[in-house]
């Protein structure tokens, strides 16, 4: 009797290491190991843009080369600093005929400056240059009351004619100068979240482009990023002032501590206000967040010329946005749902 039970335990005890082996070969077979984000950064488009990406079927650093061929692409198409670029044709010559892609972003920038009422306009350009944000390595100065009402002659997005059948972008008025700044940045962001996921579907991780961040996909492949909202009145640009947290879509803040320069101690920052050409004063930091980088970056440069006291601010989330906004006090407003941002997803 006792040999029988001593024998229907041996055969128990297979039994439960059979299983157990079984189990451990199935986690094996079909667990998914965690994935390994690779980064890089390439300095592009006035900043230094960051991708870090881990590939689900393809190496993470195939992935980082396509995003970096893609970001080069589009600087050199639309930074008018580069001389073969659509943009600083158009500013040379007065008129260019472009290709759909060219046509779509001027169209976008021309319609969203009218959404805004200009206070996002792409002919901003004669400021920039003015006050010396037009490129990094420019001449950082504070112009005169004459200067800037000169350079505001030339500053109105209905100086802009688009002729879609022709598919060609004229000027129409000597001394307009296009900068699409405020928009390609995000643009290209979106572009290369496409590629990634064109590549590879299931990869995940962010485009980070000096403060305009696209998702690829949820951290992990199921968690969310958690995005600090930097605190604009500390010079720590690791300091947050809020948190959010986002599995898809971006997020772009726009901040007065991004570019600047100080004068008889006065602070002269690089979002200019196109009605009456200074640095805009009503607000410190502005965050956006939407499906795309591209409209969150328009947005957030138009709310922060808007101000802290816009009483249109609700409003705006009619084009899938939801914003908080800083003044240079510190006192902040938001739209109604930007709270949802703020909970763990």
């Amino acid at each position: 009797m006792r040999q029988k039970n001593m024998h229907s335990l041996r055969v128990y005890l297979y039994i439960i290491a059979l299983g157990v082996g079984i189990f451990l070969l199935s986690l094996l077979l079909f667990s998914k190991p965690t994935p390994v984000y690779e980064e890089k950064e390439v300095p592009v488009l006035g900043t230094i843009v960051r991708v870090k990406v881990a590939g689900d079927k393809v190496s993470s650093n195939v992935l980082l080369n396509t995003a970096e061929q893609e970001l080069y692409r589009i600087h050199n198409k639309f930074s008018p600093n580069v001389e073969s670029s659509v943009v600083h044709k158009l500013n040379t010559d007065g008129k260019v005929e472009v290709d759909e892609e060219a046509l779509f972003l001027f169209q976008a920038a021309y319609n969203y400056a009218v959404i805004t009422g200009g206070a996002f306009d792409p002919t901003v350009r004669p400021l920039l240059k003015l006050w010396g944000f037009d490129d990094i390595n420019s001449q950082k100065k504070v112009p005169t009351q004459e200067e800037i009402n000169k350079a505001l002659e030339n500053v109105d997005y209905r100086f802009i004619e688009i002729d879609e059948k022709k598919r060609e972008i004229s000027l129409l008025k000597d001394g307009v100068e296009v900068d699409l700044g405020g928009i390609a940045k995000g643009y290209a962001i979106d572009l290369v979240i496409q590629k990634i996921k064109g590549v590879d579907p299931g990869a995940t991780g962010f485009v980070d482009a000096g403060g305009d961040i696209g998702i690829i996909g949820p951290k992990f492949g199921e968690l969310p990023w958690v995005i600090g909202i930097r605190d604009p009145f500390s010079q720590d640009a690791l300091k947050s002032i809020d948190t959010i947290y986002l599995t898809s879509g971006a997020v772009v803040t726009s901040g007065d501590y991004e570019r600047f320069f100080t004068e008889d101690g006065k602070k002269y920052h690089h979002i200019l206000d196109p009605e009456d050409g200074y640095p805009a004063r009503n607000a410190s930091s502005v965050t956006v967040i939407a499906e795309k980088a591209m409209i969150a970056d328009v947005f957030s440069t138009a709310l922060f010329v808007l101000g802290y006291d816009n009483p249109a601010l609700d409003y705006f989330t009619d084009f899938g946005i939801q914003a908080l906004v800083i003044s240079p006090t510190g006192e902040s407003i938001q739209t109604k749902g930007f709270d949802y941002f703020r909970e763990k997803m």
